[in-house]
């Protein structure tokens, strides 16, 4: 769309592909976890709460995000032989339908299921990582926290060290440093 400007007609200035994502990064903000997990007991954010929000930021600004290619990493079964495994590698293209620009980035999603499921579960993964990582969607967590582990292994460090360290006895020079003399 262009304005005039006394008399001159002015080409309006396009939003750049990367300051629409910015804006749907800030639109998206957190997003909760909205899934449990009962037989392994954690919480999840589910793929289908990433992509709504995402979704409908992206059609705000005329923005489409499609897998453009998809490759097999591995594929198999489960160490107990009972279910097929696959990963699959995506790649993502966001397309900006007011400029043509475009912007790519790659996902991987992993998938095992006793049935034809699997490779099913492996691309819901891989798109979840992909909006979760692409958009920086904080999910409130550390996914690699774990504190019952962070738990038993201070516990370990602390017996391990117990009476390993001793404080030293101020030696009687008339030095100090930070108010601690020596």
């Amino acid at each position: 769309m262009a304005h005039q400007v006394q008399g001159v007609i002015m080409a309006e200035a396009k939003t750049s592909l990367a300051s629409k994502i910015a804006k749907v990064m800030q639109a998206v903000g957190y997003v909760e976890k909205g899934g449990t997990n009962s037989a392994q007991g954690y919480k999840f954010v589910q793929a289908s709460a990433v992509a709504d929000k995402v979704r409908a930021e992206l059609s705000k600004l005329n923005v489409s995000m499609t897998p453009t290619n998809i490759d097999v990493i591995s594929e198999g079964l489960t160490p107990s032989g009972k279910q097929a495994l696959i990963t699959l590698r995506f790649t993502w293209t966001l397309t900006d339908g007011d400029t043509g620009e475009t912007i790519t980035w790659q996902s991987v999603g992993t998938g095992a299921d006793s049935g034809d499921k699997a490779v099913y579960k492996a691309a819901t993964g891989a798109l979840k990582y992909a909006l979760l990582t692409g958009f920086l969607i904080p999910t409130g967590d550390d996914p690699e926290a774990d504190a019952k582990t962070d738990d038993e292994t201070w516990e370990k460090a602390k017996e391990i060290v117990k009476g390993a360290v001793k404080t030293p006895a101020p030696k009687k020079t008339g030095d100090s440093f930070d108010g601690v003399e020596f």
